[in-house]
C-alpha cells in the first residue's frame, strides 16, 4: 500500500512539473526605484510618451515663480508670429521692474515677439512677459484666462495662473505634475526648443535703446551663468529657472540622450539641490530606461506587404520601459473614443502599473485607379467584374486586413484553458489517489462477497451430493426388486 501511495505522489509531481513548464510564466513586473534626492516636490517625465518615470508629491500645490513663463511662451508661439511688434506699456515697465528680473525696457519701446521671448526665457525679464501677455490678450485679465484655459486643456488639475511672469500672488499656484504637462507640450514645439535651449542672444538696437542688449541663459546646467560651470550637464537641452522667497527655488530642465527626451520639474527646493537632484535623476533615468518604437514591434508578418494595408500604427509612436524589459512584456488595451475620424483606435501600453505610451491606429491613404472613359463600355464592365471576382477570391474583407495589420497578442484565453486543464488533471489525480488509498475497503467487501458465494456453493454442492446419493440408493433398491433368481 505504501508503495502505491509513493507512486501516486511521484506521478502527481511529474504532471505538475510538466504543466507548469508548458504554461507561460511571467517574471514579476517591477519599476526602478527613485534614487535618494532632496526635492520635496518633483515630477520626472519622458516627453515623447508622457510617461511619469518618478515623482514625489507631484500634485502638491506650490508657487511656481518664473517657470510660469513657459506657459506664457507657449501661448505666444501658438497665437502670434515671431515678427509681430510688441509695444511696452506703462504697466509692463513699472509693475515688473525694480527689484525683479528685467532688462530695463522703456515705456513705448518696441521689440519683435521673438526678441521678447528671448528676453523672457533667457534673462527671465518680467516686463517682457507682461508685454507679451498684453499683446496677446489685450488685457491681463484676458491673457490669464487664456493661460488657465490652456492648462485645463492639457489636463492640469492643480493650477491657477494670475499673471504671465510668476511674481508673488496668493492666487497664482500650480503643481510639479501640472508644470510637467505644460513643459512637455511646450518642448514639442520646435520654436520653443530653440529659444529655451539658447545659451545667449543679442537684442539689436530699438527705438528706445541705441545699443545692443546681450542676453544670457540663467540655467546653470545649460550655461555657465556668471562664470559658474560647476553644474553644467552635457545632455541638458534647455529649461527655465525660478525663485521667490515664497516659492523657493523652482526649476524645469530638459535633457536628451539616445533620442530619449526627459524633463524634470522640482519645486520648493533649496539651493543647490535643485541642480544636483536634477542631474542625479537624469543620470539614473538614462541608465535605467529605454525607448522602443511601437511600429518596430507591433507588426504582423502574415500581411502581404506588397499590398496597401487599410490601416497601420503610427510610425512615430514610442513606449518607454525599464532597460531589461522587452516589448512583449507590455500589457495593451485599445480604445475607440478618439474624436479624429481617421483614427480607428488607440493602443495604450502599460507595465508594472505605469502607462508607458500609446499608439494610434490610423486609416491609410489608399490610392485608387481613376476611371477612364472609353468607347468600349463593355470592356470596362468586364474589367470591373474581374476585379470584384479577384477580391472575393482573396477572401479577406477590408476590416480583416486592418485587424491582421495589428499584432495584438491576447494570452488570457490560453492561460485560462491551461489553468482549467491543470485543475482537471489535479482533480483526477487526487481522485485516483483517493480510490487506490482506500481500495482495501473495496477489496474487503469483494472478499466477503466471494466468501459468501463460496459458502453458498459449498452448501449447494453438499445438498446436491446427498440428493444424488439418495437417488442412487433408490435406483439400486428398485433394481434389486426386479432381480429374479
Amino acid at each position: 500500500m505504501k508503495k502505491l501511495t509513493k507512486t501516486m505522489n511521484a506521478l502527481l509531481a511529474v504532471i505538475l512539473c510538466v504543466v507548469s513548464f508548458s504554461m507561460p510564466v511571467d517574471a514579476k513586473e517591477t519599476w526602478p526605484k527613485m534614487p535618494k534626492i532632496e526635492a520635496p516636490s518633483i515630477c520626472v517625465m519622458e516627453v515623447s510618451t508622457g510617461t511619469i518615470l518618478f515623482e514625489r508629491n507631484m500634485d502638491e500645490v506650490n508657487y511656481p515663480a518664473s517657470i510660469t513663463k513657459i506657459m506664457t511662451a507657449l501661448l505666444a508661439i501658438e497665437n502670434t508670429r515671431l515678427d509681430e511688434i510688441v509695444t511696452f506699456s506703462q504697466d509692463a515697465v513699472y509693475k515688473n521692474e525694480g527689484n525683479t528680473s528685467h532688462i530695463s525696457r522703456d515705456i513705448g519701446e518696441e521689440m519683435t515677439m521673438e526678441e521678447c521671448l528671448y528676453g523672457m526665457m533667457l534673462e527671465s525679464a518680467n516686463e517682457c512677459a507682461w508685454a507679451i501677455g498684453e499683446h496677446i490678450g489685450g488685457t491681463m485679465e484676458n491673457f490669464t484666462k487664456m493661460m488657465n484655459d490652456r492648462a485645463e486643456a492639457l489636463g492640469c488639475t492643480n493650477t491657477h495662473f494670475q499673471n504671465p511672469n510668476g511674481l508673488p500672488d496668493e492666487d497664482h499656484w500650480t503643481s510639479a505634475h501640472d508644470m510637467a504637462l505644460i513643459a512637455a507640450e511646450a518642448y514639442r514645439n520646435e520654436t520653443f526648443r530653440i529659444i529655451s535651449g539658447s545659451k545667449s542672444y543679442t537684442i539689436p538696437p530699438t527705438n528706445k535703446h541705441v545699443d545692443e542688449t546681450p542676453l544670457h541663459n540663467h540655467h546653470k546646467m545649460l550655461y555657465a551663468f556668471r562664470g559658474d560651470a560647476s553644474y553644467l550637464y552635457d545632455f541638458c537641452t534647455g529649461g527655465k529657472t525660478g525663485y521667490t522667497n515664497a516659492a523657493g527655488n523652482t526649476l524645469v530642465t530638459y535633457a536628451e540622450k539616445d533620442d530619449m527626451p526627459i524633463l524634470c520639474v522640482v519645486m520648493k527646493e533649496k539651493a543647490p539641490f535643485h541642480y544636483t537632484d536634477t542631474r542625479e535623476i537624469f543620470d539614473y533615468c538614462f541608465e535605467h530606461f529605454k525607448l522602443l518604437r511601437v511600429a518596430d514591434h507591433e507588426t504582423d508578418d502574415r500581411v502581404n506587404q506588397n499590398r496597401a494595408a487599410f490601416a497601420s500604427i503610427d510610425e512615430n509612436a514610442m513606449v518607454v520601459v525599464p532597460s531589461g524589459v522587452s516589448f512583449s512584456k507590455l500589457d495593451s488595451d485599445i480604445s475607440y473614443d478618439n474624436a479624429d475620424e481617421d483614427i480607428l483606435g488607440t493602443l495604450q501600453y502599460s507595465y508594472a502599473g505605469h502607462v508607458v505610451g500609446q499608439a494610434d491606429v490610423r486609416m491609410n491613404d489608399i490610392e485608387t485607379d481613376s476611371y477612364e472613359f472609353t468607347e468600349n463600355v463593355q470592356a470596362a464592365s468586364e474589367k470591373e467584374e474581374k476585379a470584384n471576382a479577384s477580391e472575393q477570391k482573396d477572401g479577406k474583407s477590408t476590416s480583416e486586413k486592418a485587424l491582421h495589420n495589428i499584432n495584438i497578442e491576447i494570452n488570457a484565453r490560453n492561460i485560462g484553458i491551461a489553468a482549467g486543464a491543470l485543475f482537471i488533471i489535479i482533480v483526477l489525480v487526487l481522485l485516483l489517489r483517493l480510490i487506490f488509498t482506500h481500495s482495501y475497503i473495496f477489496r474487503q467487501k469483494f472478499a466477503v462477497m466471494r466468501s459468501r458465494r463460496s459458502e453458498r456453493n459449498r452448501y449447494r454442492t453438499i445438498y446436491d451430493t446427498r440428493k444424488s446419493r439418495r437417488r442412487g440408493r433408490g435406483r439400486r433398491k428398485r433394481k434389486s426388486k426386479d432381480l429374479r433368481f
